[in-house]
C-alpha cells in the first residue's frame, strides 16, 4: 500500500537536502518513489509536489537575491 503522507514527508526532506536540484530532478524523485502501479492514480500528487518545489524555488529566489536555481541559470544561457 502506498502512503501518500510518507511520500510527502520524503519529498519535503529531499528538497531540503537538495536545495540546488532542478525541476526535472524533482520529477524524477517523484516517479522513482511512487510505485509504478500507483502512478496513474497518484499523478495529482506528482503535479502537486513539483508545483510546490517550483514555489519553494521562487520564494527562495525572492528572499535571497544571490540564490540562483539551476533552471534559471539554464534559461540565462539562452538570453545572454
Amino acid at each position: 500500500m502506498f502512503d501518500k503522507n510518507q511520500f510527502k514527508e520524503a519529498f519535503r526532506s529531499w528538497v531540503q537536502r537538495n536545495p540546488m536540484a532542478s525541476e526535472q530532478e524533482a520529477l524524477g524523485f517523484c516517479q522513482a518513489n511512487i510505485p509504478p502501479n500507483c502512478i496513474v492514480s497518484h499523478y495529482w500528487l506528482i503535479e502537486q509536489s513539483v508545483q510546490w518545489f517550483k514555489w519553494i524555488h521562487q520564494t527562495r529566489a525572492m528572499d535571497d537575491p544571490f540564490f540562483e536555481s539551476e533552471d534559471s541559470s539554464e534559461a540565462r544561457k539562452f538570453v545572454c
